[in-house]
């Protein structure tokens, strides 16, 4: 199954985290988009959520835990079903590998295979990487601003710099002034929109307001998609670095 890069990436999970206090209206594009990453992230972060993969004759969930720590590591282990228990992938220093309790291996995802699914979802590795790629990676463009239900909401055009290794061609980010990603469309080289995360459901979790619930798809598919549901958030929590090694990986002490 072939996954396209990024979401703010997300998701998987992206999709979690802390904004700073300066006001939207104050800052230009590339700052609008760098809050809403630091909002979904956090400083560090802890939690739970369940991702669904739906398509037409099939759907299939799992539980899982991630955590976060500054812009640069994550993980994420699957908890349920049992057949899935256990996989997991870590981020760390623009670097991630994967772990699978079947083959007890721990494996490099080299830069080639970002882009493609995670987990069988319409999430990618990238996604999950919640890397700042879309931050030192992207010129960004503010399209144009509405105001609604008293919330002023961004329109971000972000194209990637020439010598970037990313597979769209442009994307496009429409941004709460609170820091919530509302949606992400993703448009090939030809200029063609190929897939969108969209926020369904937000709500407080954590002492904030944030995306519980988000979906992502490709556009021209009906019926298939991913859905990823926070059901539990800590933020600015104190972690332990050796969480974030590749030998927790394989022997997890969390």
């Amino acid at each position: 199954m072939k996954v396209y890069l990024k979401k703010l990436s997300v998701a998987l999970f992206l999709l979690f985290f802390n904004g700073g206090t300066s006001s939207a209206t104050d800052l230009n594009a590339a700052e609008i988009v760098k809050q809403a990453l630091d909002h979904w992230r956090g400083i560090s972060s802890a939690g739970e959520m369940t991702m669904v993969i739906h398509r037409p004759d099939w759907e299939r969930s799992m539980s899982m835990k991630a955590w976060t720590q500054g812009a640069d590591k994550s993980l994420v282990r699957v908890t349920a079903p049992q057949k899935d228990r256990d996989n997991a992938t870590l981020m760390l220093d623009n670097n991630m590998w994967s772990y699978s309790p079947k083959i007890r291996r721990v494996i490099r995802i080299p830069s080639s295979m970002m882009g493609q699914s995670w987990m069988g979802s319409d999430f990618s590795n990238k996604d999950v990487s919640r890397s700042d790629d879309i931050v030192d990676q992207y010129t960004h463009t503010l399209l144009d601003t509405k105001v609604v239900d008293g919330n002023t909401i961004f329109r971000i055009q972000s194209v990637p710099l020439e010598e970037a290794a990313i597979v769209w061609g442009r994307e496009v980010l429409t941004i709460r002034d609170d820091w919530i990603l509302l949606d992400q469309l993703f448009y090939d080289q030809d200029d063609v929109l190929v897939q969108k995360l969209e926020t369904l459901e937000i709500g407080e979790m954590g002492g904030r307001t944030s995306a519980l619930r988000q979906r992502m798809g490709k556009v021209d598919v009906d019926d298939e998609w991913t859905e990823l549901q926070i059901n539990k958030m800590e933020y600015e929590v104190d972690l332990d670095d050796r969480l974030f090694t590749v030998a927790n990986l394989k022997n997890p002490r969390e």
